[in-house]
C-alpha cells in the first residue's frame, strides 16, 4: 500500500493600528506536484493597516484547493494567480474604501479553476483572466465614488471560461466581458458617468472560436442583451451605443459596445489655449467612421411618439441642419443633399435595449422614462474593415427621449432639439463625448463644443469638432492637419501629418503629443511655396526648410538626410494665416517650429533657442 502525502498550509495574518507602517506587503507562493504534473498559487497583497487576512492552502499530490478572507477599510490590493498544467488563471482587486472579499481555487496538473466575490464602497475595480494555451477569455467590473456587489468566476481546462455578475451605484463604473481565441475576439462592454446604476450578468468562452453572453442594464433599462451577443457572434459585427442621461449633478452619459472581429496579432483603438470657439484639440475619436468616400447618409425620421412643441417638419428640419453642420465642416459630403431627412412612419424604431441592424438610419422617439436618458445614438460596424485605422460603421441610429421638453425655437427652458442632434449626430460619424474624460483633462471643460454636454443651445461646431471632424473626414478646402510633438529624450521637436504617426509611431519612441499646430496643402496651390522635412540621426534633430538650396545641399553637408516634400504653404501672412516662425538652439541641437508669438520672443528664447525668422504662413485652424 503506498503511502499518500498530505499536508495543510495555513495563513493568517491580521493587522492591527499599531503597525509601523501604513500598508502590509505580502507575498504568498505555494506550489505541489508529482509525476503527473504542477499545480502552483501565489498571491500578493499590499494591505492597509486596517485590513484583516485570512488564506488557507490545502496541497495534496498535484492538487491544490485555496480559499481566502479579507477585509478593511483602507487602500487595498490582492492579486492572485493559479496554474494547473497550461491552464492559466489571474485575479486582481484595487479597492480605496471598505472592502469585504473572499474567494477558492483549485489548481491540477490539467484544469484550474477560481471564483472571488467582493462587495465595497469607494472605489474599486476588479479584474480576471482565465488562458488555456492561445485561448483566453476575462472579465473586468470597476466603480468610482460608489457601491458594488461584485462575483467573478474564472475557469480553465476545457476551454478558457470567465463570468460575472455585477451590480453597481455611483459616479462612475464600467463593465467588460472578452474572449480571445486563434480564430476570432468578441468583447463587450458597459460604462456611465454621472450618478447611476450599472448592472451585468456576462460571460466569455474561448476554445476554437471566442464567444462573449449575457445582458448589461443601466438605470433598470437592459441595453446590452444576450440575442444581440449571439446575433453578432455568427459574423464579424459591432454594435455600440452612446447615451445621456439626466442626472442630480447635470448630464451624464453611458455606452454600451459589443464586436466580434477576426483575431489580429496587433491591433489598436483609436484617444490649449482657449479662444473662440474652444480650443483645436478639443476632440475624441472613436476610431469609427464612415470609410467610403463621400458616403451619402439618408437618414430618416418617424415622428411616432414625438412630444408636443414639435412637429413633423419642425423636427426634419432640425435634424437635416444638424446633418448640414457636419457636412460644411469636411471635405467628403456625409450626408445626403436632397432630402437629407425623410420623415417616414413605417421606418422601425428598434427598442434600444434589442436593436437590430435593418440598412436604415432612423432617427425615432423612445420611453426613457423612469431613466435620465436625453438621447442615445447607436452604431452598427464591421471590426475587420479598417482603413487608416478606422473601423468601418454601417448604420447608426438615434433616440431622442420623448419624456423630455422640446423647443425647435433654440430659445426657452426647453432643450434645444437642434443642438441635441447635432451632439448625436457628432456620433453617428465618430467623435465621442468629451465630458467622459478623466478630470484634469483640460478638453473636458473646453464647453465651446458642441460635443461636450449640455448647457446651453449651440448649433455651430466649436474648433475642436470641427478639427476632430476634420481628421476624419478632411477639410473641405483640402489642407490637412499638422501635429507637434516632443521628445524629451533626445531633446527633438517633431511635426507630422500622419494622424498614425501622431498617436503611434513617435509615441513608441517616446514623443509627447503637443497638439495641432495648424493645417498645410499636401498638393501645391497657386502661390505657395514647398516645405521640405529632413532629419539627422547624428544630432537627433527633425529640420523643416522651405529653402530648395538648404534640402538638397545645406543642410545634406552637416549630415541631415533628406525625408522629401510634406507639403505647401504659403510664403506672407494673410486672412485666416499665421506666420511659421523658426528657432535653433545650438545648445539642444534642435529646431524649433511655432506660430505662437509669444513662444517666439519669449518662452523658446529664456531657454536657449535664437529666432531665425518667419519661413511662411499657415492656417491657424
Amino acid at each position: 500500500m503506498s503511502l499518500r502525502l498530505a499536508s495543510l498550509l495555513i495563513i493568517s495574518l491580521f493587522s492591527v493600528a499599531l503597525l509601523a507602517a501604513p500598508a502590509l506587503g505580502i507575498s504568498v507562493s505555494v506550489s505541489t506536484g508529482n509525476g503527473n504534473g504542477v499545480a502552483t498559487s501565489s498571491t500578493i497583497y499590499s494591505l492597509d493597516d486596517s485590513t484583516s487576512l485570512n488564506e488557507q492552502t490545502l496541497l495534496k499530490d498535484s492538487e491544490l484547493q485555496k480559499t481566502l478572507q479579507a477585509s478593511g477599510t483602507g487602500k487595498n490590493e490582492i492579486s492572485q494567480q493559479m496554474t494547473g498544467g497550461s491552464s492559466s488563471l489571474q485575479s486582481s482587486a484595487i479597492s480605496q474604501g471598505s472592502l469585504d472579499i473572499s474567494s477558492s481555487g483549485y489548481a491540477s496538473s490539467g484544469s484550474a479553476s477560481l471564483g472571488v466575490g467582493l462587495s465595497a464602497q469607494g472605489d474599486l475595480s476588479l479584474s480576471g483572466q482565465a488562458s488555456l494555451g492561445q485561448a483566453a477569455s476575462g472579465q473586468e467590473a470597476g466603480v468610482a465614488d460608489g457601491l458594488i456587489s461584485t462575483s467573478q468566476s474564472l475557469s480553465a481546462g476545457q476551454g478558457a471560461l470567465s463570468s460575472q455578475s455585477t451590480e453597481m451605484a455611483g459616479v462612475a463604473g464600467y463593465v467588460a466581458s472578452a474572449a480571445f481565441s486563434q480564430q476570432n475576439e468578441m468583447v463587450a462592454t458597459g460604462s456611465f458617468l454621472g450618478e447611476g446604476l450599472l448592472s451585468a450578468d456576462l460571460g466569455a468562452v474561448a476554445a476554437e472560436t471566442a464567444t462573449t453572453s449575457g445582458q448589461a442594464s443601466m438605470d433598470g433599462v437592459t441595453y446590452l442583451r444576450d440575442a444581440t451577443m449571439q446575433e453578432i457572434s455568427s459574423e464579424s459585427l459591432g454594435m455600440r451605443m452612446m447615451g445621456l442621461r439626466e442626472t442630480g449633478n447635470g448630464i451624464g452619459t453611458f455606452e454600451m459596445n459589443v464586436f466580434n472581429r477576426e483575431a489580429a496579432d496587433n491591433y489598436a483603438y483609436d484617444q490649449a489655449a482657449d479662444t473662440a470657439g474652444g480650443s483645436t484639440s478639443s476632440y475624441v475619436l472613436t476610431g469609427y467612421r464612415w470609410n467610403q468616400n463621400n458616403p451619402q447618409i439618408q437618414l430618416y425620421l418617424n415622428p411616432t411618439g414625438m412630444p408636443s412643441g414639435l412637429t413633423d417638419a419642425s423636427a426634419r428640419d432640425a435634424i437635416a441642419a444638424a446633418a448640414n453642420t457636419w457636412d460644411n465642416a469636411v471635405a467628403q459630403n456625409l450626408f445626403i443633399d436632397t432630402n437629407t431627412v425623410i420623415v417616414d412612419y413605417n421606418k422601425a424604431v428598434n427598442n434600444p435595449s434589442a436593436t437590430t441592424m435593418d440598412g436604415y438610419n432612423v432617427n425615432g422617439w423612445w420611453d426613457f422614462s423612469g431613466t435620465n436618458t436625453l438621447g442615445l445614438s447607436s452604431w452598427w460596424y464591421n471590426p475587420d474593415s479598417v482603413v487608416g485605422g478606422y473601423k468601418s460603421i454601417l448604420e447608426s441610429d438615434i433616440w431622442y427621449a420623448k419624456d423630455k421638453s422640446w423647443s425647435t425655437s433654440g430659445t426657452g427652458s426647453a432643450i434645444d432639439f437642434q443642438t441635441v442632434a447635432t451632439h448625436e449626430l457628432g456620433h453617428s460619424i465618430g467623435l465621442g463625448d468629451l465630458y467622459t474624460l478623466p478630470n484634469g483633462d483640460p478638453r473636458k471643460n473646453d464647453f465651446a463644443q458642441v460635443m461636450n454636454s449640455y448647457d446651453a443651445p449651440q448649433r455651430t461646431l466649436g474648433n475642436g469638432d470641427r478639427t476632430g471632424a476634420t481628421l476624419l473626414y478632411g477639410r473641405n478646402d483640402g489642407a490637412v492637419p499638422v501635429f507637434r510633438m516632443y521628445s524629451s529624450i533626445v531633446t527633438d521637436h517633431f511635426y507630422t501629418m500622419s494622424y498614425d504617426e501622431y498617436t503611434k509611431g513617435a509615441v513608441k519612441v517616446g514623443y509627447q503629443k503637443e497638439g495641432l499646430m495648424g493645417y498645410i496643402y499636401p498638393s501645391n496651390q497657386p502661390g505657395m511655396v514647398p516645405l521640405y522635412r529632413m532629419y539627422s540621426p547624428i544630432a537627433k534633430d527633425h529640420f523643416y526648410t522651405t529653402s530648395y538650396d538648404e534640402y538638397t545641399n545645406g543642410a545634406v553637408n552637416v549630415g541631415y538626410q533628406k525625408e522629401g516634400l510634406m507639403g505647401y504653404i504659403y510664403p506672407d501672412v494673410g486672412s485666416s494665416l499665421v506666420p511659421l516662425y523658426r528657432m535653433y538652439s545650438p545648445i539642444a541641437t534642435d529646431h524649433f517650429y511655432t506660430t505662437n508669438y509669444d513662444e517666439y520672443t519669449n518662452g523658446a528664447v529664456r531657454v536657449g533657442y535664437q529666432k531665425e525668422g518667419s519661413m511662411g504662413a499657415i492656417l491657424n485652424i
